[in-house]
């Protein structure tokens, strides 16, 4: 085995010998990196020789281009550019960035330049400064030389046409033949010529040197890697020689010699091999020796500092003695102490139960309570667990000190617990009060052997104190249960008068006040009752019921109960509402000497009443009067109206779409306009007016000297000022909103009559296109009356089965074929009459009845198509949906579940709807006929063209055809509007990919020009009329044996 010495000098053998080959190492790689660089440099001259030949080659195409086509057009702005273009080439004008490129490829007759300029610089000067070889640079300069004399030969040619003669001139005829003819061919061969040649001797050349470069920079590379492949074995040794020079590894020394730097001897040091000569081996010697002396220390340490500790817990015991009001705080301090300044591992105090059989843990304190919790510690001498140090010290009333816990056979049932907690030996000492044995203290230390006799003296020192220290505590505890039993009877009642919510005081004869529990010095602000007898009770009672408190007092006095309910003020201003109760307190004679009164706060219940009454009258929101409290002020006003030409008008105002601010902005935002309104109609009404809001976004206003003109002009005010904007954070917002006007005595002589016309009135403003008034007419009363007579006729009109299903044809242009038909619903009412469609469909809407019916008229106009089907006739059914149906949630569900009980295919259907119908929630409108494809209905929009249609929105619905509405096809013929607007739609339509239909069609006249215009299928009177099922199928027989 190889010594330390032989080793070192090893050691310092390879690292001269990795050195010099790490060098030949870097030297071989920087010589690689220049390598690399000169084969990019290569690369690069070669691209820039490339470069400035186009360059050269492309000046010389632009100027032709130009000189062209500035002596075929005549415009001067090519002959600027020729110019240009000779200006940067010979250096004189600015070179844009990327002129190589096809830079005047970009340059339009607006001169717009497609690129920023860089610094002027001479094409031929930029070639000498590229470095080529003089061949190269004559090659080049020969190609200049030939183009600067063709650029004179287009000189001339320009010269010609300087002029601008006409284009068939002779000089102009000449200049082009210039520019065209074989010499001038033959003029641009020379240049191209020397250019190629260039190209051939600059390829060369520049390919020979990157052959070169790579070829040295390859043999670099087997240097480096040779290199390289020498460092590894050379390393390897390096390695094994430090290990056996160190002993151990580097980590392994470095935490050793850690280790020993900040004393730490107690973990032994493994160095490999037998070789103690190694650094390792010299380590761990020292550590070895380092820890005898370091245990040596430690030993003699301990032990003084345990007897300091004990002698410091001694006189914390003291100190506890003197500090503890209770047994059980003096003996958690005594279990403290004994640890925190004894250096106890753990200690307890346990005492013995009632009848003396089992010692139960009082306190504790350390390192392993958890001991404790369930240790069985018994006081029966026969059971062994009753024969550890604690069982023995009760026992006999002697203190049993074990020297080692972990091993003495009487602590066997203990020895697992201790080793588990770490407890080397114990102490068990006997506490005693008027010399009986109550329990017994018990110490555990973490070392064997820890109770010599100085710590025994200090122990049993201790206990003797904390002995008498109890002895004492049984004397005071006697003393404190006669005090106690002696103050219990006063305590109760004062705790029972001190806790009480209410007010209890006692008052004399004289009204000054005697007592007051603090309940009523909270009620009236104060913090003494010499403070409050100092003002007296009647400074606190407001100056309203001064008379009715004294004569409390003086009823109270006279032997009699009695209540007041009053308001005071607290001495900190706070104002509150009291109930007292009043009882008379008589003396040992019979007497009243003083009285008791018991109480209450009930400011709260007072502010609910004060509330409920103002709710009751009032909007809660706003704050404007409610419903309620509009009915009293009517009553009062309209008592007033005596006199028949008395002014007094009703005003209902409505907010125009205020729902949409609910449901796209939230309540909070309504709300919060809803009050910013009603404090702006405030300022805009007369004194005497009155503002109601009835709930929602509904508002009467009463006034009652305002006059039908006086109306008007205030509704302008009114409508005006709604219309302003509002700021509801973050939102900006504008709303306007409907008035309707009833006018008394003309249009109600009450309150109710009023405002039911006041409110048909405001419907009518918002039929007229809202943000508008209008005043309660005759007429407005007939169409309730009919609009109610129509409700009430709808309701029973499916049950009857007044309404019946007319069909009218719908033709194709091509062929005149029969292609579908379009269901009408028609009602003939028994005493109404027929009733146009126009007039009950929006009843029908408004009171709900549509779905049913929609839902019926979908039914019928399937199971009929279906029906004509059986019988041979095949065509599309089309069905009208109106907007309460369309945004119905089941729809597609509906449609799907009609079909399938009726039998019909769903490509046989056709559903049409009206464009407002579809813009009213374009993403719905996109999601139901996207369902309704899915199944295979077909969708088209009816009356196209006079919505608010957007093409965006347009070429997302699934929709396979537009209606032309017949107002357009109306007036076709005379119309050159309608006809371009018509005309329109039809292209549009055959962009979009759709299908169209004109409706309304009744002169041949409209079906000419409709073909002309390319409108695929027709449906009108021309035909024919709507009828019902048998008239029609009577009609497409006919057609299909006309055809």
């Amino acid at each position: 085995m190889l010594t330390i010495k032989s080793n070192l000098l090893l050691l310092s053998r390879y690292y001269w010998l990795i050195l010099l080959v790490f060098i030949a190492f870097v030297v071989s790689f920087v010589l690689y990196v220049r390598a690399e660089k000169a084969i990019d440099h290569a690369n690069e001259t070669r691209h820039v020789s490339i470069l400035l030949a186009a360059e050269l080659r492309q000046s010389s195409d632009d100027l032709t281009r130009m000189v062209r086509t500035y002596v075929v057009t005549g415009n001067p702005l090519y002959q600027q550019h020729f110019r240009e273009i000779l200006a940067i080439r010979e250096g004189k004008a600015p070179r844009p960035v990327d002129y190589q490129n096809c830079y005047w490829d970009l340059v339009l007759g607006d001169d717009h330049r497609p690129q920023r300029s860089e610094p002027a610089a001479s094409l031929l000067q930029r070639m000498a400064d590229a470095g080529f070889t003089p061949e190269e640079m004559t090659m080049l300069a020969k190609a200049k030389a030939n183009s600067d004399a063709l650029t004179r030969t287009e000189w001339a040619a320009m010269h010609l046409v300087a002029a601008n003669p006409p284009f068939g001139s002779p000089q102009r005829q000449q200049a082009i033949r210039m520019l065209h003819d074989e010499a001038y061919h033959r003029a641009k061969a020379s240049i191209m010529e020397p250019i190629a040649e260039f190209n051939r001797m600059s390829a060369q050349r520049t390919l020979l040197a990157v052959r070169d470069a790579e070829r040295y920079a390859l043999q670099l590379r087997f240097v480096l890697f040779a290199f390289g492949l020498l460092l590894l074995p050379l390393l390897w040794g390096l390695r094994r020689n430090l290990h056996h020079v160190l002993g151990a590894s580097v980590a392994e020394l470095h935490g050793s010699i850690a280790r020993l730097g900040s004393g730490d001897f107690s973990q032994p040091m493994v160095h490999q091999g037998a070789d103690t000569s190694s650094v390792m081996g010299w380590l761990a010697e020292t550590r070895r020796k380092l820890q005898l002396l370091e245990d040596e220390r430690q030993r003699a340490d301990a032990r003084n500092q345990r007897l300091t500790g004990l002698y410091d817990a001694l006189s914390q015991c003291n100190q506890a003695i003197v500090r503890s009001r209770t047994e059980h705080e003096l003996f958690e301090q005594i279990c403290q102490a004994a640890v925190e300044h004894g250096g106890m591992k753990m200690v307890w105090v346990g005492l013995l139960d009632e009848d003396a059989s089992h010692i139960r843990p009082l306190c504790a304190h350390g390192s392993g309570t958890g001991y404790l919790a369930d240790l069985p510690l018994l006081t029966d001498t026969a059971n062994p667990l009753s024969q550890g140090p604690t069982g023995r010290a009760v026992l006999s009333g002697q203190a049993q000190w074990c020297q080692d816990f972990k091993n003495d056979p009487s602590t066997a049932p203990w020895h697992a617990r201790a080793a588990q907690y770490g407890w080397g030996s114990s102490a068990a000492l006997p506490l005693q009060r008027n010399g009986k044995v109550i329990g017994a203290l018990t110490l555990y230390s973490a070392e064997t052997h820890a109770f010599d006799e100085a710590a025994r003296k200090l122990i049993e020192e201790m206990v003797m104190d904390l002995d008498y220290a109890l002895d004492g505590f049984q004397r005071e505890q006697l003393r404190h249960e006669a005090d106690i039993a002696l103050q219990q009877s006063e305590q109760r009642l004062r705790t029972i008068i001190e806790t009480e919510p209410e007010c209890i005081k006692v008052v004399n004869r004289d009204g000054q006040l005697l007592e007051i529990n603090r309940a009523g010095m909270a009620m009236l602000q104060a913090d003494s009752l010499q403070q409050i007898q100092a003002l007296g009770l009647l400074h606190f009672v407001m100056p309203d019921y001064h008379a009715a408190f004294m004569h409390l007092h003086q009823q109270v006095m006279a032997g009699h109960s009695g209540m007041l309910e009053f308001e005071i003020t607290g001495l900190q201003g706070q104002r509150r509402w009291l109930e007292t109760h009043a009882a008379p307190m008589r003396g040992e004679q019979g007497e009243v000497s003083m009285l008791l009164a018991i109480t209450r706060d009930i400011t709260v219940r007072k502010q609910n009443e004060q509330h409920i009454r103002y709710l009751a009258h009032y909007d809660a929101l706003t704050g404007l009067p409610n419903r309620v409290r509009l009915e009293e002020e009517a009553e009062r006003v309209l008592a007033q109206q005596s006199d028949g030409d008395a002014a007094l008008t009703l005003m209902f105002l409505d907010l125009d779409h205020f729902k949409d601010i609910n449901d796209s902005l939230g309540h909070s935002v309504g709300d919060a306009l809803l009050v910013q309104l009603a404090a702006r109609l405030r300022q805009l009404l007369p004194a005497d007016a009155l503002l109601s809001r009835l709930g929602g976004d509904e508002f009467i206003l009463l006034l009652p000297t305002v006059t039908a003109e006086g109306a008007r002009v205030l509704a302008d005010t009114l409508l005006q000022d709604i219309a302003q904007p509002y700021w509801v954070a973050p939102y900006d917002l504008n709303i306007s909103a409907s008035i309707g006007i009833a006018v008394y005595p003309q249009d109600g002589e009450d309150l109710e009559t009023l405002s039911r016309r006041a409110d048909a009135a405001m419907y009518l403003a918002k039929k007229a296109g809202r943000s508008c008034y209008r005043f309660y007419t005759a007429a407005i009363q007939e169409k309730a009356a009919r609009h109610l007579q129509l409700v009430n006729a709808l309701r029973v009109a499916l049950e009857q089965q007044q309404f019946t299903i007319h069909y009218q044809p719908q033709l194709s242009m091509a062929d005149g074929r029969l292609v579908g038909a379009e269901a009408l619903l028609r009602w003939k009412h028994p005493e109404l009459g027929p009733v146009s469609p126009a007039e009950f469909i929006p009843v029908a809407e408004d009171c709900g009845l549509i779905l049913p019916i929609g839902e019926w008229i979908l039914r019928q106009a399937v199971r009929q198509a279906r029906q004509w089907r059986d019988q041979g006739l095949e065509l599309v059914m089309a069905v009208n949906l109106s907007a309460v149906q369309f945004r119905q949630a089941d729809l597609p569900a509906l449609v799907a579940r009609i079909l399938q009980e009726e039998g019909l295919p769903a490509n046989c259907l056709e559903l049409e709807l009206t464009e407002g119908v579809a813009m009213y929630d374009p993403q719905q409108a996109i999601a139901v006929m996207n369902a309704l494809h899915e199944q295979g209905v077909r969708m088209s929009i009816d009356d196209f063209g006079t919505g608010y249609s957007s093409l965006n929105l347009l070429k997302q619905f699934r929709v396979y055809k537009l209606k032309i509405d017949q107002t357009f096809v109306r007036d076709i013929v005379t119309d050159p509007d309608d006809r371009a607007i018509v005309a329109a739609i039809i292209h549009m339509a055959e962009n979009l990919g759709m299908l169209t239909i004109a409706e309304g069609v009744e002169t041949e006249e409209q079906h000419a020009l409709l073909r002309e215009q390319g409108c695929k299928e027709l449906q009108g009177y021309l035909f024919s009329r709507p009828v019902p099922a048998a008239e029609f199928a009577e009609f497409a027989r006919h057609r299909a044996a006309a055809r």
